[in-house]
């Protein structure tokens, strides 16, 4: 996006948390070394991502001994150099969340999911965002909190409906 595009770096954060469709979600792995992997996101009507990730995954076994994850996030580049597009990383903890609040809107963003979607071994996982850390362009880098970056009403995955 461009600098017009844009006025704030809350604005640009939230668009890149509402527009992103996949993200690198870095939870700590064995002997306390990050552990990166892609995973499909969708936003909530707050901007909290939420993501369906199988139990036989290493990053779900990693996230039920700590939940403290990051996820970066980026937009859609224009330019052949993925580094000229924005990218946010949030911060918080995730907590597992019931199908029936999320199922259809992660759907919508990614129909392909359907075929797996209802399997016993994949869950839905909501992102508290605690706060987050937006690169917009070379020099125009932004900390943020997650007041900053949700909607009014915010996330409350703990009384939205978690399994636990």
């Amino acid at each position: 996006m461009s600098e017009d595009d844009f006025q704030s770096p809350k604005a640009h954060a939230r668009f890149i948390l509402r527009e992103a469709l996949f993200g690198s979600l870095a939870t700590e792995g064995e002997g306390g070394y990050p552990f990166a992997s892609l995973v499909g996101v969708a936003a909530m009507p707050s901007g909290a991502p939420v993501m369906l990730l199988s139990n036989l995954a290493k990053h779900t076994h990693n996230i039920r001994k700590d939940p403290r994850v990051s996820l970066l996030l980026t937009e859609k580049s224009k330019d052949q150099d993925p580094l000229q597009a924005g990218r946010l990383t949030v911060t918080g903890e995730v907590v597992e969340v019931g199908k029936d609040e999320v199922r259809a809107r992660y759907l919508v963003r990614h129909p392909e999911a359907s075929k797996y979607v209802d399997f016993a071994d994949f869950g839905f996982w909501g992102l508290a965002i605690e706060r987050g850390h937006l690169v917009a362009t070379f020099g125009r880098i932004s900390d943020l909190t997650a007041a900053d970056l949700l909607l009014s009403g915010g996330q409350n995955w703990s009384a939205a409906g978690s399994r636990g």
